[in-house]
């Protein structure tokens, strides 16, 4: 088993690192040559159309995915070792929340400290209540997710993370599928949540709100390659046809795209 890596304060933000990544499947290279660095306790989010590698830059960096070429560490460790994760105390929000519907929304912030014997039961009563006011959900402590909105169950899902206490936060899609408003509350959460807590934020979103409202710097994946890299504004002033397009598509009911893409050739 790979040793440990070093522990920090486990209050400083950590610092994750990319370089030169590439992730193929088979003959199939999805991602090509992906720099760049996250800061500790910056928000940094990570865009681009469907397709375009975001899912599976998301999973290497949470070591699910293992790069083809190049490398991903954390605070200089290695992001395929599990260790590193634990030491970090890395933690990612799923896309649908992936609670336990069987569990109370107190029992789902619970879980994880009782799984692994973190903490004795009173202990874990107070985080949790701690956590539940943080995010306003002492009301919803004894319902279960299916009695929740969507916006609830996202608010669910952040607030089980925090009960891991985490250095790094990934954020899968947190606003698909909701409404103008919930999106913004959540975005609100994202960026509230690294002033209170000291954590490092890794947001992949198609949301340009969110990233325009709460990003200290992001990129924007084409292709599994990144195209602009810089602040919000830096990139949204990009001249590049593309990255105008995907931040201000053009909508053309007499000449649809998906007309435009059915009537190419195929690809030999």
């Amino acid at each position: 088993m790979p040793p440990a890596p070093p522990s920090k304060s486990e209050d400083t933000p950590v610092r994750v690192e990319v370089e030169d990544l590439e992730v193929s499947f088979g003959k199939t290279t999805v991602l090509h040559d992906i720099s760049f660095q996250v800061d500790p306790g910056e928000i940094f989010v990570i865009m681009g159309p469907s397709g375009s590698g975001k899912s599976v830059l998301l999973r290497t960096l949470i070591g699910l995915l293992a790069p083809s070429k190049g490398s991903v560490t954390i605070d200089g460790q290695d992001a395929r070792n599990p260790r590193t994760h634990e030491a970090v105390k890395s933690a990612l929000v799923f896309q649908a929340g992936a609670l336990f519907n069987s569990l109370s929304v107190y029992d789902n912030l619970a879980f994880y400290p009782r799984e692994h014997r973190t903490a004795r039961e009173a202990e874990i009563r107070k985080k949790v209540g701690e956590t539940l006011r943080m995010l306003s959900l002492e009301d919803a402590a004894d319902k279960f997710p299916s009695e929740l909105s969507g916006g609830m169950r996202k608010r669910v899902a952040i607030a089980r993370t925090l009960v891991m206490e985490p250095r790094l936060l990934l954020y899968d899609e947190p606003t698909s599928e909701l409404d103008p408003v919930m999106a913004a509350t959540i975005s609100e959460i994202i960026g509230s949540l690294r002033a209170e807590l000291q954590v490092t934020s890794v947001v992949v979103s198609h949301d340009r709100d969110l990233a325009q409202s709460i990003a200290d710097r992001m990129i924007l994946l084409e292709e599994g390659r990144i195209v602009a890299a810089g602040t919000p504004a830096e990139v949204l002033e990009s001249s590049e046809a593309s990255i105008q397009q995907f931040f201000h598509p053009d909508i053309n009911v007499q000449q649809p795209r998906y007309r435009a893409s059915l009537s190419k050739p195929p690809e030999s």
